[in-house]
């Protein structure tokens, strides 16, 4: 993995990522670790946080990392149609199992974790709320933050940590360490990276900007009451054995 400039990506040809520079962006972060898992050769680009980043807009149509770009395809920024492409490029190790069982089930977590409504998408507006009678930022008008959703979050984040940690459970129960199966998959390193928005990993580890972390270490009560030992003790174990660490942002 190189780090390069956002022009030298956009010209590049192969495999690039664009990534939130700094920040614990759990999209991006998954995403990159999944590329190193495959090892895939590729660059490495920076969104900036709270700017504009035009040439990143121009090019990809999004002010928003991750973006994954392949040769002269399209680039992707949505977690699945990335998730496709690393599979394409590399079946194996896959990320993705072929039994259709099992896919459903990473499929269906994978959404629950990345997509619309789901831990991530929660976990953010959750971040973003702002108390009655203020007007909401830039950052949460960038999200089309909504109060009524924003209201409802922490409830959410919780029972998909519930259900998680009934799975994980299960799972342990089967002799499996994973999410699905008795293979690591997508939805373990979506898990591993999304846990950073509940418990965030020390700055060793995980070495954002210093100037976010207090952000994130100000996680609700409530959800860190929540949160199982099982949840952990799986980031960790898939940290460890799949991502390289320190996680570099």
């Amino acid at each position: 993995m190189k780090y390069v400039d956002i022009n030298e990506a956009i010209k590049a040809d192969g495999l690039r990522i664009v990534i939130v520079k700094a920040m614990p962006s759990a999209w991006g972060i998954a995403a990159k670790a999944m590329i190193d898992f495959k090892a895939l050769d590729y660059l490495c680009a920076h969104q900036i946080p709270m700017s504009d980043n035009p040439e990143l807009l121009a090019w990809s149509g999004t002010n928003s990392a991750p973006v994954v770009a392949w040769n002269d395809e399209p680039p992707l920024n949505r977690w699945d149609d990335i998730l496709l492409l690393l599979d394409r490029l590399q079946p194996e190790p896959r990320v993705v199992p072929e039994n259709p069982a099992e896919r459903i089930e990473v499929f269906g977590i994978g959404h629950e974790i990345c997509g619309e409504r789901g831990f991530g998408w929660n976990r953010r507006l959750g971040l973003m709320r702002v108390p009655e009678g203020e007007e909401p930022g830039p950052f949460a008008q960038k999200y089309n933050y909504r109060r009524e959703e924003a209201a409802l979050a922490n409830t959410r984040v919780i029972a998909f940590m519930r259900e998680l940690a009934a799975r994980l459970t299960r799972q342990k129960e089967r002799g499996s360490d994973f999410l699905v199966g008795q293979a690591v998959t997508a939805a373990d390193f979506y898990w591993a990276a999304f846990s950073n928005f509940v418990a965030i990993q020390p700055q060793d580890v995980c070495p954002i900007n210093p100037a976010a972390r207090p952000m994130f270490e100000n996680t609700p009560a409530e959800i860190t009451a929540a949160i199982d030992p099982i949840l952990i003790e799986h980031r960790d174990r898939i940290m460890r054995n799949y991502y390289k660490l320190p996680l570099e942002l």
